[in-house]
Order: C-alpha cells, then sequence, then structure tokens
C-alpha cells in the first residue's frame, strides 16, 4: 500500500461518501499495531479537521 502524504487528494475506500478531502496532518503510528491518523479536511465538510486511519482511505490525486 502507498503512504498517503501531506497534500495528497483522498476519499473513503471503506464508504461511499462521495466527499473528496486532502490531507492536512499525519500522526505517526504510536506502537506498531496502531495504524496512522490522517487529519483530513473533506470539501464541502464541517470545515474542521476529521481523524480517519490510513487504511480507510485511498488517494484520488498526489501531491506535487
Amino acid at each position: 500500500m502507498k503512504r498517503i502524504k501531506k497534500g495528497d487528494l483522498v476519499r473513503m475506500k471503506t464508504h461511499d461518501t462521495g466527499l473528496v478531502g486532502i490531507v492536512v496532518e499525519r500522526h505517526p503510528r504510536a506502537i506498531s499495531t496502531t495504524p496512522a491518523q490522517l487529519g483530513i479536511m473533506w470539501a464541502g465538510g464541517s470545515g474542521k479537521i476529521d481523524w480517519e486511519p490510513e487504511g480507510w482511505l485511498e488517494i484520488i490525486s498526489e501531491s506535487g
């Protein structure tokens, strides 16, 4: 699996929400069994950063 990074455009691969978001922050793994949490600003969302597990997301467009 390709590592998602700041600036990537993503969507949920586990749920069909229809939303697209940009990764604005990344919290590294606390321990090896804990997945990284990514701060996502969803287009059309609440305007707040939502924290999602990396495994729930897929990249739509990589940042340059």
